[in-house]
């Protein structure tokens, strides 16, 4: 681990993490709930699932990059931004039925979370996406829509554009 808490893009493998996000991108919030049989999971609750898949299903865990894990959802400190404690409660929900299946002998949903991280892993060879500041930037604006909460309490609506929204915005 690095001598600093706050996460830098140094401590993150971005293809790793581009794999992570294109594998989730590609399941999309409604393939994915299907597979799991859990309605409502958003595509940020799919994000996180990818980024903490491994560790998940008992695949051989790399240590190269544990910071990357922070971006699953966030810090208290809000290092490297606040908890989406939305996300955060979606996703201990489903790993728990997952595991709660499983032990009846009904392995499916940690069948899906399998197939999404060999999915990330093959992908993250050739994904590309935003740079680390740019993500951690996004969570930091979206963090009052996923229910972003700090020690320093809820995190309030953001007063500027989201850049990503930007890049997809139609004109008009």
């Amino acid at each position: 681990m690095p001598a600093h808490h706050d996460v830098r893009p140094k401590d993150v493998i971005l293809r790793r993490l581009h794999g992570a996000l294109a594998a989730a991108a590609d399941r999309g919030p409604s393939d994915f709930a299907d597979r799991l049989l859990v309605p409502g999971v958003g595509a940020r609750t799919v994000q996180s699932l990818a980024m903490v898949a491994e560790v998940v299903h008992g695949a051989p865990y790399r240590f190269a990059d544990p910071a990357r894990f922070s971006l699953a959802h966030g810090g208290k400190d809000r290092q490297p931004y606040p908890v989406p404690t939305k996300v955060y409660d979606q996703t201990i929900a489903l790993l728990k039925s997952a595991v709660d299946k499983a032990s009846l002998g009904n392995d499916e949903r940690l069948q899906a979370i399998r197939r999404l991280d060999d999915q990330a892993r093959r992908l993250e060879r050739i994904a590309t996406g935003p740079a680390f500041s740019q993500i951690v930037e996004t969570e930091r604006r979206r963090s009052h829509k996923y229910g972003g909460r700090s020690v320093f309490g809820w995190e309030p609506v953001a007063p500027s554009i989201d850049p990503l929204e930007v890049k997809t915005a139609k004109p008009g």
